[in-house]
């Protein structure tokens, strides 16, 4: 369903429940009970200057609250600080503090309680429908920006969630770039919070609004800060060892706490320069040292990270040994072992064609191995000829040569992978064979090099067979209850 046709009207401001697991509020905030976020978003996200606009201009209707129904109740996933001040200048008494005088002088400025009583909200169908609106709305944009921390968390949730990377490219407008810094963004507070410092540091690392990580991250994006602290960019953990965790750890103690502690700011460690000429003012015995070893951030985190995999530190694998990326336009461990003699001829050839000596050969050729395999395998299941009928009743005529096209059997396809298909995997087939030629390389482009004279590269090549594999193993290497042979 498009965002455009959800549902909306109005719903008491009382009925409405915040979200606890808004990006804004940090991290472990299920536990958060409904007055304590509202206190949070006052005291850390400006919730009090949305009061006073309400308070001063009145509640403006034109952009409803979004929400969806979770655990039968209407919970807001973006509006958490319009909701926030909506329930306190109706019920002063949920704030503590300074906060609470000043939104009970706020309240009795509003002439009729009544026009915030109820607001307008967009209902919509699920979670994972907002992502795409919320992502937009934070990220670079004069809605209040997250704090990069939880930016991070917001990436790193939705790959919990079960996105992949290519979703939150595709989907969602996150670069691979923005994927790695926010595991390094994370794993790097993360392992801040888990030195064992005192209590005057601990207290300034826990305040969610604290603009030391930035600094602090700022050393770890510098190539002079991670010579000197002996750590390099990891894609899957957000930093990698190269030295031993002792090392690291106590240069990573003394830079966070002088951080802490105001001794060093983004202005002092402001340039490369700046950076390495704070480095050198170290005595030498607590600069690391480069000792045989390596750690990931999973090492130092205590408890789970969702920045870092837990997973100790290994060897470096023997390239030799490591699994290789095939060169050729299928893979040789791909068999067909459900599906007639021509798949079987097309299947050979196409794992002796490399994708780069021969892409435009290799992406025609792949286009009708494709839809050879697609009919084989509705024909082998049965119901190839029902779908036939199907159509011919609705086009009044007989199908040109007796088949159906691959356009007439994209809902097939679709409903087959979502049947059969793990849903990650469901979801992948379909981005490959949905019409889009905005899209990163589809179908679409399949057809055109058939049609057309534009050539293809190698990795539109690969691509289309990263997200096809899984239909393609099902059509021809399982049978049609789903057995390998």
């Amino acid at each position: 369903m498009a965002a455009n046709t959800w549902p909306t009207k109005r719903h008491s401001v009382a009925s409405l429940h915040l979200d606890a697991k808004n990006p804004r509020l940090g991290r472990e905030t299920s536990a958060r009970a409904p007055r304590e976020i509202i206190q949070y978003l006052f005291e850390h996200d400006k919730a009090l200057e949305v009061a006073q606009s309400i308070g001063v201009r009145g509640y403006f209707p034109n952009e409803p609250l979004l929400a969806i129904k979770e655990n039968g109740q209407v919970v807001v996933v973006e509006g958490n600080r319009r909701l926030a001040a909506l329930k306190a200048l109706r019920e002063p008494g949920l704030l503590e503090g300074a906060y609470q005088r000043k939104l009970e002088r706020l309240s009795r400025q509003i002439e009729d309680p009544n026009d915030i009583a109820s607001v307008p909200v967009t209902l919509a169908p699920s979670r994972r429908a907002t992502d795409r609106q919320i992502a937009g709305r934070h990220v670079g944009t004069p809605v209040l920006a997250w704090q990069a921390e939880n930016r991070a968390s917001f990436i790193l949730d939705k790959l919990g969630e079960g996105y992949t990377d290519d979703q939150l490219r595709d989907q969602l407008g996150f670069s691979t770039a923005n994927i790695e810094a926010a595991r390094q963004t994370r794993a790097i507070a993360d392992m801040a919070r888990s030195l064992d410092l005192p209590e005057e540091v601990k207290a300034k690392l826990e305040n969610p609004r604290a603009k030391l990580f930035t600094t602090i991250e700022r050393v770890f994006d510098s190539s002079v800060g991670r010579d000197y602290l002996m750590v390099e960019p990891d894609p899957h953990h957000g930093i990698r060892g190269t030295t031993t965790k002792a090392e690291f750890l106590r240069a990573f103690t003394k830079l966070v706490t002088d951080v802490a502690l105001g001794k060093q700011s983004s202005r002092s460690l402001n340039t490369n320069e700046d950076i390495g000429q704070y480095f050198t003012s170290w005595d030498s015995k607590e600069l690391p040292k480069k000792k045989r070893g390596s750690f990931v951030p999973a090492d130092i985190i205590k408890g789970r990270s969702v920045a870092s995999p837990s997973r100790k530190p290994k060897p470096a694998a023997d390239p030799k040994k490591s699994k290789q990326v095939s060169k050729t336009v299928l893979p040789r461990d791909f068999k067909v072992r459900f599906g007639n003699d021509r798949l079987i001829d097309i299947r050979n050839e196409l794992v002796k064609l490399k994708r780069e000596d021969f892409p435009n050969a290799g992406a025609v050729l792949l286009r009708v191995f494709f839809e050879l395999a697609v009919r084989d395998y509705l024909e082998r299941i049965g119901e190839l000829p029902g779908i036939i009928r199907k159509l011919e009743d609705k086009e009044h005529r007989k199908l040109p040569f007796g088949a159906p096209t691959m356009k007439q059997l994209m809902p097939e396809i679709k409903r087959t992978a979502k049947k059969k298909l793990p849903q990650a995997d469901a979801l992948k087939v379909e981005k490959a064979i949905r019409p889009d030629r905005s899209a990163p390389f589809t179908i679409s482009e399949l057809h055109g090099f058939v049609h057309q004279s534009d050539l293809p590269s190698a990795r539109d090549i690969l691509q289309f067979w990263k997200r096809t594999e899984p239909l393609f193993r099902l059509m021809l290497e399982q049978d049609q209850e789903g057995a390998t042979e």
